[in-house]
C-alpha cells in the first residue's frame, strides 16, 4: 500500500510539471524564432531637449530588424554643432532645419563645398558631381517652370541614387474658425480668403453675420516701412492695401493681384503689366474717429488729406494705382531710408515704362558689387509688398541718392518719416485694398469698414467677388490665453490653436468648430555620413552585381535604403505626434511648395524591401520563422503520457506480484 502511495505522488508531482511546460510551451509556439546577431553597430547622434531623441529611440528599434545595433548619443547643443561641422563622429544624427523654405537652392546644405554640408557628399563620389552641378545651375535658371523642373530633377536624384537623408517629419499650424464660416482657406491665409467668406447663421456668441471679430496685440503704426507692419500686425496693414504680386500657398506668384502678367526681356531685365482701373481709397484722416463718428461716407472732400508733393488728395475716383506707384514702393524698400535696404540690392534698375503707365521695368544683378550681372531668381519672394502712394507719399525734395543696388533716386530723404504726411500715414493709413481704416481705440479695437472702391477680384483664383464681410473687427488682446477663451465663448470668430493641442482635438470632434491645419518652414531629418564604413566610404564606389536592376546602384546606396525602408515613420508620427505633423520624402522643405517634388521616390515602410535592399549590399539579414508548435507540443505531450501511463502499470504488476 505504501507504494501505491509513493507511486500517486510522483504522478501527481509530474502532471503539474507537464501542464506548466505545455503552458509555457503554447505561449512560445505563438512567437517568431529571430535569428539574433548583428551585421554593423552604427552611432546616432542628436542634440538633448524636444522629441529628436525619442525618434533616434524609435529608430534604433526599427534597425534592429535588419541587423544594424545602434547606439543613440544625446549630446548638449555646442557640443552636438561641434561635432556636426567639425569632428564628424557619428554614423547617423538628427537635426531639424527652420525659418528657410522659401527658396529650393539649398547649396550650403548639400552642395560639395556648403558649409553645412553634413553628410560627406563629395564629387568624386558617384552622382556628386551631377548633384554638384544641377545645385550650381539652379540659380542661374531664371524662367520658372524650367527651373522647377530642373529642382525636381534634382530632388530625385539626391533622394534616389545618393541618399544623403531619410526626411522625417514637418509641423504643421493649426487654426480654428465656427462651422457657420464658409470661404475660409488656411493654406491661403485669411486675408486672401476674406472675398469668398460669408456666415450662413449665427453662431453662439455672435451677434452679426456681417461682421468678422479678430484679435490682435496694439500695433504702434501702420508705416509698413518700420517692422510693426512687417510682423504680426501686417494683418491691418494689408487689409487696407494690395499686394503687387501674390504668392501662392506654395510660394509661387500668381497674375491675381495687381500685377496681372510679366515678360522676361532677358535672364536679367523683367517687364511687368499692371492691371487697369484701380484707385487708391479715400485718404480720410481719422485719427479723432470712434465708434460715434459719422459714416465715412459722409466726410466731406474738403477735409481728406493732402499729399507731400503736389498736396494732391484721392476720393476713390481720382487717383489711380499706376506703375509709378510699384516703382516708388520697391525704391523706398531699396533707399538708404529703409530699415532693409539690402533686402532688394539686386534691382540695378528699376523704371516706368516711357509708353506704359501700367507697365513698369526692373533689372537685375545678383551682386551689385561686381561689374559682371549674376542670376537672382529668388527676387519673386520679394515683390510681394503692399503698394504705397507715391502721389501723397513721395516729396518734392531734389536731394539725390542712390539704392542699395546702385539706382538714382531723387526726393527720398531721412526726414521724409518726420513729415505731417508719413506720421499721419503711419497711424490713418489708406491704400487700395478690400477695407478703409474707420477708427481706432488703443487698448481697445481698431475697426475696418468694406471699401466700395475695392477692385473686387479674388486673389485665389481671380474670379469677380463682392465682400459679404462689411465689418473687421480687431480686439487689442495680447495673450493667447485670453484669446482662445474669447473665441470658444464665441467673441472671436477666428484663432490660433497650435499652442493647445487638446483644444484644438476637442473642437476637432465638435461640430460647432472647424479645424485646418497649414505647413510651417521647418522639417527634420535622419542624416548619414557618408564617409563612414558601412554606411558608405569605399563602399560608395563598388556597384552592385546582384541583379540588373540595381547595377545602377553602389553597396552604400544599399544600405542606406535600406535603413530607409525599415523605419516606420507612419508609427513615428502617430506615437510621438499624434499624427499631426506630415512625413516628408523630399531633401527640399516641404513649405517650399512650388519647387518641392512630391512625386519623388518615397522610402514608405517595407522592411521586405529594406531586407532585399541590405542584402543586395552583400549582408545576411537575419531572419524570422514563424512556427506553428502547438500540434508537436500536444504531441509529444500525449507521447509522454502514455509512456508515463505504461511504466507505472507495469511497477505497479511487478510490486504486488
Amino acid at each position: 500500500m505504501d507504494k501505491v502511495v509513493y507511486c500517486m505522488s510522483r504522478k501527481g508531482k509530474i502532471i503539474p510539471i507537464m501542464l506548466i511546460l505545455l503552458i509555457s510551451m503554447q505561449i512560445c509556439s505563438s512567437q517568431n524564432i529571430e535569428a539574433s546577431y548583428t551585421i554593423a553597430e552604427l552611432v546616432l547622434k542628436t542634440n538633448g531637449g524636444g522629441v529628436r531623441p525619442d525618434y533616434g529611440l524609435f529608430i534604433a528599434s526599427y534597425l534592429r530588424d535588419i541587423g544594424i545595433d545602434v547606439q543613440v548619443k544625446v549630446e548638449e547643443w555646442t557640443a552636438f554643432v561641434g561635432c556636426l561641422l567639425q569632428t564628424h563622429d557619428y554614423d547617423m544624427g538628427i537635426v531639424g532645419l527652420s525659418e528657410g523654405g522659401t527658396s529650393p537652392d539649398m547649396y550650403d546644405i548639400y552642395g560639395a563645398d556648403g558649409s553645412l554640408n553634413l553628410f560627406g557628399i563629395t564629387k568624386e563620389m558617384p552622382y556628386g558631381n551631377d548633384s554638384e552641378n544641377m545645385l550650381l545651375e539652379g540659380p542661374t535658371i531664371m524662367d520658372l517652370e524650367t527651373r522647377q523642373q530642373h529642382y525636381y530633377d534634382w530632388q530625385q536624384l539626391m533622394m534616389d541614387r545618393i541618399v544623403p537623408i531619410l526626411p522625417l517629419f514637418a509641423p504643421q499650424s493649426y487654426v480654428g474658425t465656427w462651422s457657420n464660416l464658409n470661404g475660409y482657406d488656411a493654406n491661403w491665409g485669411l486675408l486672401h480668403s476674406l472675398p469668398r467668406m460669408s456666415f450662413n447663421g449665427l453662431h453662439e456668441g455672435q451677434e452679426s453675420i456681417d461682421e468678422f471679430r479678430i484679435a490682435d496685440a496694439n500695433w504702434r503704426d501702420l508705416n509698413p516701412m518700420f517692422c510693426d507692419c512687417g510682423g504680426r500686425y501686417s494683418f491691418i496693414g494689408k487689409a487696407l492695401n494690395e499686394e503687387i504680386v501674390i504668392l501662392s500657398p506654395d510660394l509661387a506668384p500668381t497674375k491675381t493681384g495687381l500685377v496681372i502678367d510679366w515678360e522676361l526681356i532677358d535672364d536679367f531685365h523683367f517687364k511687368f503689366y499692371m492691371r487697369d482701373d484701380v484707385f487708391w481709397n479715400p485718404s480720410y484722416n481719422i485719427t479723432v474717429r470712434d465708434e460715434n463718428s459719422i459714416p465715412l461716407s459722409d466726410i466731406p472732400t474738403s477735409q481728406l488729406a493732402r499729399g507731400l508733393k503736389n498736396n494732391e488728395y484721392s476720393d476713390g475716383f481720382n487717383q489711380k494705382v499706376t506703375a509709378k506707384d510699384a516703382v516708388f514702393t520697391f525704391l523706398l524698400w531699396s533707399s538708404t531710408i529703409s530699415e532693409s535696404p539690402g533686402y532688394h540690392n539686386w534691382i540695378s534698375n528699376i523704371y516706368v515704362d516711357p509708353e506704359d503707365p501700367l507697365a513698369f521695368h526692373i533689372h537685375i544683378d545678383g551682386d551689385p558689387n561686381t561689374p559682371e550681372l549674376e542670376y537672382y531668381p529668388e527676387f519673386w519672394q520679394r515683390l510681394n509688398w503692399i503698394i504705397m502712394p507715391e502721389f501723397f507719399l513721395n516729396s518734392s525734395e531734389t536731394t539725390v541718392t542712390y539704392s542699395s543696388g546702385g539706382v538714382k533716386t531723387v526726393g527720398l530723404y531721412w526726414g521724409m518719416f518726420d513729415t505731417p504726411q508719413w506720421m499721419m500715414n503711419s497711424i490713418s493709413q489708406f491704400g487700395c485694398g478690400k477695407y478703409l481704416l474707420d477708427y481706432h481705440i488703443r487698448n481697445g479695437k481698431t475697426v475696418l469698414r468694406a471699401s466700395p472702391f475695392w477692385l473686387g477680384v479674388d486673389p485665389i483664383d481671380g474670379s469677380v467677388e463682392v465682400l459679404d464681410i462689411k465689418t473687421i473687427t480687431v480686439d487689442m488682446i495680447p495673450y493667447l490665453e485670453e484669446e482662445l477663451a474669447a473665441f470658444m465663448h464665441g467673441k472671436l470668430d477666428w484663432s490660433g490653436l497650435t499652442a493647445y493641442p487638446a483644444m484644438r482635438k476637442m473642437m476637432q470632434a465638435d461640430p460647432r468648430f472647424d479645424v485646418q491645419s497649414f505647413l510651417t518652414s521647418s522639417f527634420t531629418f535622419l542624416f548619414f555620413n557618408l564617409q563612414r564604413p558601412f554606411l558608405g566610404g569605399d563602399y560608395n564606389y563598388m556597384y552592385l552585381t546582384s541583379s540588373p536592376d540595381k547595377e545602377a546602384y553602389t553597396y552604400g546606396i544599399a544600405v542606406r535604403k535600406a535603413i530607409c525602408y525599415a523605419i516606420d515613420r507612419e508609427e513615428m508620427n502617430e506615437i510621438i505626434h499624434n499624427g499631426d505633423y506630415i512625413i516628408a520624402h523630399s531633401v527640399l522643405y516641404p513649405y517650399t511648395g512650388y519647387f518641392y517634388y512630391d512625386d519623388i521616390i518615397k522610402y514608405n515602410y517595407d522592411l521586405d524591401v529594406a531586407k532585399d535592399w541590405i542584402s543586395s549590399g552583400g549582408y545576411t539579414c537575419p531572419t524570422t520563422t514563424n512556427i506553428a508548435l502547438l500540434p508537436i507540443i500536444i504531441f509529444v505531450f500525449v507521447m509522454f503520457s502514455l509512456t508515463l501511463r505504461k511504466r507505472v502499470k507495469k511497477r505497479k504488476n511487478k510490486d504486488y506480484a
